[in-house]
């Protein structure tokens, strides 16, 4: 049997060099007034944490008909806010619709909006700011994902747009709660970095670093330095250290690493690390000449709380940027140090909280108009995120600590018979039970069809439960199915498992390391069904049976 190989998590740190940027690059802007660059920054900061407004944005029949037939293009309104009191003298706006493939309405049903408050002739900032996007957020029914998420990302370190909520009314019509989000302007980067001259661009809808990214900051005719990053990922050179200090020498690996681990934490599988290389902006930095990541488009976050931590980093499916990084030995243990850091930031937060202060703010703004909804959108979606949250980010920390450790801590065990698995390869693959490394372990082996797996049936009083082990894998490509992919722990009839075992890695001979697998579920009571299977072209997996366990949980 061919020896598996040790996953260790040990702190790495990449070797870095400038590339320096043109002089046209490094040019000196007219400085702006520090006051008056403060008391925009005061105004933002009161907008995002005030209040929840009531917008009202209209349009001359003239500039209505012209959005109508352009959409994708701006046209001049006014907005104003309604208050008690009346409601504020207007000033001019410029109006485009925005979103993609599930989020993208036209201008008759609730669309999604940006606003540019100093691109009308005389314009001004609208609370401090040039630029702001409204987000119907019809694939959020809590309407605060990515408001959370974001604070996570930032609380991290992470590059994420601050959120808040108002109420539009638009030309007339009543179109409901909108998600206010922080536009990716020089205001916006100021806040993570000293120099806000630096190339910005938009991954667009589903696209790859070398498909065609548009530029929204810097000369557009200059590519050269996102094509030196295409390059250094798709660099072959045989020497892994070549590659990495090529990588370095380009993109903040660091970064990278904190901004992909963060992707994992909130469970974003729509972003550019995990199926769909979407949601995302790549920023170089005027004063390092590197590339980093920002967090965007996170209204689908926190949906598994077994949402892997694990990326797939393997090509053609992974992202350009993990598969580079990841083929260099340092990789691996400095995006697991990253994944480590960012817990450790996050995990001291009382989210619960957090998530009840901002759905209890949107519970009463939605009473003044509509008592009966805002009781069922509190009672019904803010309630069930006060879980749902907080229990992922003990999830991460449960899959982030030493595997070798007791699995569950903290309640008492439930006992599960090693010898009362049973083997199901009614649908292909093979399995038996093997001795590796000097453990007991199920065995499973695909042979390009069906769905191999051992299964366990136990009763089990309602509750919460944990249930996990040490794991080991070798050699697994996985299929595209809707129901996970690769090996993993899951139980029958749950949703969609997201822990995956997938290439090799898992067991080392009489080395205090390995690979933890763990899945979180809850039960009315009754009789439940275990499952450890494979969803693979080919490889093979193996779960320690001395390494199980199961707790219940709260």
């Amino acid at each position: 049997m061919k020896q598996l190989h040790l996953i260790a998590v040990s702190l790495a740190f990449a070797c870095t060099q400038i590339s320096p940027l043109s002089a046209a690059e490094t040019k000196p802007a007219k400085k702006a007034n520090p006051a008056e660059v403060a008391k925009n920054q005061k105004d933002a900061a009161d907008f995002f944490a005030g209040q929840i407004l009531r917008l009202k944005i209209a349009f001359t029949p003239e500039q209505k008909a012209k959005l109508g037939r352009d959409e994708r293009n701006y046209a001049e309104g006014t907005i104003s806010e309604v208050t008690a009191s009346g409601e504020s003298p207007g000033q001019k706006v410029m109006v485009k619709l925005k979103g993609s493939t599930g989020t993208f309405q036209h201008l008759g049903g609730r669309p999604s909006l940006t606003l540019n408050f100093e691109k009308p002739e005389g314009g001004t900032r609208f609370h401090g700011m040039k630029k702001l996007h409204l987000n119907n957020e019809v694939q959020d029914i809590t309407f605060f994902s990515e408001l959370i998420s974001g604070e996570v990302a930032r609380k991290a370190g992470v590059p994420a747009s601050r959120c808040t909520h108002v109420f539009l009314e638009l030309n007339g019509r009543n179109v409901g709660i909108y998600l206010a989000k922080e536009a990716f302007t020089k205001d916006f980067l100021s806040a993570f970095y000293k120099n806000t001259k630096g190339d910005l661009y938009d991954g667009g809808s589903y696209k790859e670093i070398n498909e065609s990214m548009k530029k929204d900051q810097g000369d557009p005719k200059d590519n050269a330095a996102l094509k030196e990053l295409i390059a250094a990922c798709q660099n072959k050179d045989p020497d892994p250290a070549k590659r990495w200090e090529r990588l370095n020498k380009i993109l903040d690996v660091e970064k990278y690493m904190k901004f992909t681990a963060l992707e994992s934490v909130v469970c974003h599988w729509d972003g550019y690390n995990y199926f769909n290389h979407n949601n995302y902006r790549l920023y170089r930095d005027a004063d390092t000449g590197k590339f980093s990541f920002f967090m965007h488009g996170m209204d689908n976050c926190f949906g598994d709380e077994n949402f892997s931590m694990i990326p797939n980093f393997k090509l053609p499916r992974g992202p350009m940027v993990g598969a580079a990084l990841m083929s260099c030995p340092q990789g691996p243990p400095m995006y697991w140090a990253a994944a480590k850091s960012a817990y450790e930031a996050i995990k001291k937060e009382d989210w619960g909280a957090r998530v009840e202060f901002a759905g209890t703010r949107l519970r009463d703004a939605i009473a003044e108009k509509d008592p009966a909804r805002a009781t069922h959108y509190y009672e019904r979606t803010v309630k069930q995120a006060m879980l749902r949250i907080p229990r992922r980010i003990a999830n991460v920390g449960r899959q982030l600590q030493d595997p070798f450790k007791p699995f569950f801590m903290e309640k008492s065990g439930v006992n599960v018979p090693r010898n009362a698995w049973v083997l199901d390869i009614s649908t292909g693959g093979k399995g038996d039970i093997v001795k590796l490394d000097g453990r007991t372990c199920l065995h499973l082996v695909s042979t390009g069809t069906g769905v191999p797996a051992w299964k366990q049936k136990i009763q089990l009083e309602a509750g919460r439960y944990r249930m996990g082990s040490i794991v080991g894998v070798l050699g697994v490509e996985s299929n595209e199915d809707e129901h996970g992919r690769g090996g993993g722990l899951w139980v029958t009839g749950a949703p969609k498992r997201s822990n995956v075992l997938e290439g090799d890695g898992g067991f080392h001979p009489g080395e205090a390391g390995g690979q933890s697998m763990g899945y979180e579920f809850e039960t009315k009571g009754g009789e439940v069904e275990l499952v450890f299977e494979l969803r693979a072209k080919k490889g093979e997996v193996w779960l320690a049976l001395d390494g199980f366990g199961m707790t219940r949980g709260e």
